[in-house]
């Protein structure tokens, strides 16, 4: 089926800049320092150090050492942010040359979720894969890693700023807005289905800033605007996900389409 792409057209011939939400820029960057400094890469992280650090959290020294530098730098930064990282147990994800999922040697990630405030505290989930013995530390870019995990923070970090935003529009606590999130179907997938799950507004915009970090760590803008209006059912990443998940819901795609051309143009003119 012939995908019609007419507001992205729209967009980009008119340079359309419409309104994507996006982490500060100073705390993203800090963070991403915080990540590089701590060089938790070089900690034990093979599933044979993967252990109990509380009652139900599992962890390795080297996600231990990255939990504590990114709550140093959301402390020093004066942001009500704290990040709470584990290691899965689950033999099944054990990372490895060979990895199913595609993740050898650089993705260590396994998931990252937005968790609300709590306390005085907004949490930032981030779970992580243990390697294998067959791990080779000479194949890991540590620098790749971190922009990796970088940018399921920043994804993260769109959520927060979108229930920071809720809550001052609708002058109500940000424990409230959280409540009425978890109970709006508009933002809360109810059905589990990714064609659900990604076109949700709120996924939309934390996925066009992603996948537009995803390209300019690879690409110049002016590629990364040509890649994203190609009708490639081959694309990776985020944007082939998007392409192949949403491929009969077209409202949805080209939302996220114009939102991914609206941050590439503005992380492109630095504003």
């Amino acid at each position: 089926m012939k995908l019609s792409l007419k507001i992205l057209r729209e967009a980009i011939l008119q340079e359309i800049i419409l309104e994507s939400t996006a982490p500060d820029e100073s705390v993203a960057s800090a963070i991403y320092q915080a990540i590089i400094d701590s060089k938790f890469w070089e900690m034990a992280h093979n599933e044979n150090d993967v252990d109990l650090v509380d009652k139900a959290t599992w962890s390795t020294p080297a996600i231990e050492t990255l939990m504590d530098a990114l709550n140093a730098s959301a402390s020093n930064l004066g942001t009500d942010l704290y990040f709470l990282l584990s290691v899965t147990d689950d033999e099944l994800y054990t990372l490895g040359p060979n990895d199913e999922y595609n993740g050898y040697p650089n993705n260590w990630m396994m998931r990252g979720q937005y968790r609300g405030p709590e306390r005085g505290k907004h949490i930032v989930w981030l779970e992580f894969r243990p390697y294998s013995d067959e791990y080779s530390m000479d194949d890991l870019d540590s620098t790749e890693l971190s922009k990796i995990i970088s940018r399921t923070i920043n994804h993260e970090l769109v959520h927060y700023n979108q229930l920071k935003k809720q809550a001052e529009s609708k002058g109500i606590s940000e424990e409230e807005a959280w409540e009425e999130l978890m109970n709006d179907p508009k933002q809360l997938s109810k059905s589990g289905t990714q064609e659900d799950y990604l076109s949700l507004h709120n996924e939309i915009d934390a996925f066009a800033y992603e996948a537009a970090e995803q390209l300019l760590d690879t690409h110049t803008p002016d590629e990364a605007l040509a890649l994203i209006k190609r009708q490639d059912s081959d694309l990776t990443g985020i944007v082939g996900r998007y392409r192949k998940t949403l491929k009969d819901d077209r409202k949805s795609l080209e939302k996220f389409l114009v939102k991914l051309y609206t941050n590439i143009k503005k992380m492109e003119s630095g504003s």
